[in-house]
């Protein structure tokens, strides 16, 4: 299973939020500050197409052909459908969690949005910010296995963040519920950001 961690890419280019020309990630924006939705892309690409190819490089490019870098970040509204119909793959949005245990039961995976800290005290497990993060498969217990694009060492163990999750390797697992627990609209909404989508599940077409 392949993994993808945006932190060992600082030198590629990824120019983010290009409507503000005065903001440093459209001039020196890189893959390691703004890529966790592309690395997500890639790690999904790999799990539901082994071997197609699709690398960091393939998904910034599509970004700029589909314009999803003109806000903060990857605007994944903009980015999943391009990125379903480049690979050929089927996709549904959905803040449902029994949507998404479907999608992974049947083989699927899913890329999900959480945004992090709260001003009611909220800790973010998966950021402080916002991040995306890949969720490849269901465990027995109901828990979730999931690729974190920006992995490191002592992440889990962060004041607020210590018991939520378990680390092995370069897997996480995480209660759903917590996932979908990290996901807030009105934060969003007050970071200048449209999405209101927790969660965007893509499968293999048949």
């Amino acid at each position: 299973m392949k993994y993808v961690n945006q932190l060992d890419y600082p030198y590629v280019v990824y120019q983010t939020n290009t409507d503000d020309p005065t903001d440093l990630r459209r001039s020196h924006g890189t893959f390691a500050m703004s890529g966790c939705g592309l690395a997500s892309a890639v790690m999904v690409a790999d799990r539901l197409l082994e071997g197609c190819g699709f690398g960091v490089f393939d998904a910034v490019a599509l970004s700029y052909e589909s314009g999803a870098n003109h806000a903060i970040g990857t605007d994944y509204a903009v980015y999943a459908p391009a990125f379903a119909e480049k690979l050929g793959l089927e996709f549904r949005e959905t803040n449902d969690t029994d949507e998404v245990r479907n999608c992974l039961r049947t083989g699927g995976a899913v890329v999900a949005l959480s945004t992090g800290d709260r001003p009611d005290g909220h800790v973010g497990l998966f950021t402080h910010g916002a991040h995306f993060i890949t969720l490849v498969y269901e465990l027995r217990d109901g828990r979730v296995a999931i690729l974190d694009p920006s992995l490191k060492a002592g992440k889990y163990d962060e004041e607020g963040r210590k018991g939520r999750a378990q680390v092995d390797g370069h897997l996480v697992y995480a209660a759903l519920e917590d996932v979908l627990g990290d996901f807030d609209v009105e934060t969003n909404l007050k970071r200048g950001s449209a999405e209101t989508t927790a969660f965007w599940c893509f499968w293999k077409k048949i």
